[in-house]
């Protein structure tokens, strides 16, 4: 029967060792969509409120902290410690709520995200002249997600009149009516020089910068609370196994010791039997009168 229990014990080690594995992975995956949907953040930071970092911020620090919860469940499969497979369980679920609150904040974000983007785009957008940050912003802004203005290509033509020369001749009207009079990051990349109204109108992007880098940050939120929710869900059969591990090695060293104390009353049964079937002899000695 002890050999049974030493095979239970090593196949619960093993368990053990594989669902800390798991975890491992689970960090890996948290830190990896954090660290990218953080980067895509950060790009597109001047038009961003800072709360909408927290989510992947939250998300990074769990995933890194998942491997030092880790640690107690391999030294409490090493040492046979209930003590430290209760507090690995503990630390599952305590995570657990944290992944659970990264997920809600990422979900409840996406219903704000257009209104704030846009308050911060037009504050932003009238300093496009006058500020070289805002102007930097802009043009990387529209060259990576092909796109132009706030709601489109018409934005850019209040800002832009005031400062372009009126056209002197009926050719110079043409030309500004071909051209593109606005930034040169608005026109398709075979069409971009840096020279101002080098441009033709037709070749710029139509769609607006507003709706693109809305629909990211609103799909990264997405895909951040969807992948919040089902390592929780993993996380959450963690937990169960580690409760159900700790009181299965709580049964089985109660189990060892029931045994050994079975075994050391068995012996002193068959000694105190051995002594009532062997009698110690008795010696007869005479007295001196019988002498």
């Amino acid at each position: 029967m002890a050999d049974d229990i030493d095979v239970g014990m090593k196949c619960i080690k093993y368990m053990l060792f594989v669902s800390n594995f798991m975890f491992v992975m689970i960090g890996f995956l948290l830190i990896s969509i954090g660290s990218t949907i953080k980067a895509i953040y950060g790009d597109f930071e001047q038009f961003m409120e800072v709360h909408y970092f927290s989510p992947s911020i939250l998300a990074i620090v769990i995933g890194v902290v998942i491997f030092f919860v880790a640690i107690f469940g391999c030294v409490g499969a090493i040492k046979e410690s209930t003590c430290l497979i209760n507090l690995f369980g503990f630390f599952l679920s305590i995570l657990l709520i944290m992944e659970i609150s990264a997920a809600i904040a990422a979900y409840a974000m996406r219903s704000q995200i257009e209104t704030s983007i846009r308050l911060k785009m037009t504050e932003s957008f009238s300093n496009y002249e006058n500020d070289d940050y805002d102007r930097n912003i802009w043009d990387f802004t529209q060259q990576r997600l092909f796109c132009c203005g706030i709601d489109g290509a018409s934005d850019w033509s209040p800002i832009f009149s005031s400062t372009s020369a009126a056209p002197t001749s009926s050719a110079a009207l043409t030309t500004a009516t071909e051209m593109w009079q606005g930034p040169p990051s608005c026109c398709r990349p075979r069409y971009r020089y840096d020279e101002p109204h080098s441009c033709p109108r037709n070749k710029v992007f139509k769609d607006g910068c507003l709706d693109a880098l809305t629909y990211i940050v609103s799909e990264s939120a997405l895909l951040l609370g969807c992948g919040a929710l089902a390592v929780a869900f993993i996380q959450l059969l963690g937990i169960i196994f580690a409760w159900m591990l700790a009181k299965a090695v709580r049964r089985l060293k109660t189990q060892k010791l029931i045994e050994r104390d079975q075994d050391r009353q068995r012996a002193y049964e068959q000694l105190a039997r051995g002594k009532e079937e062997n009698p110690t002899p008795v010696l007869y000695t005479p007295t001196f009168s019988e002498a």
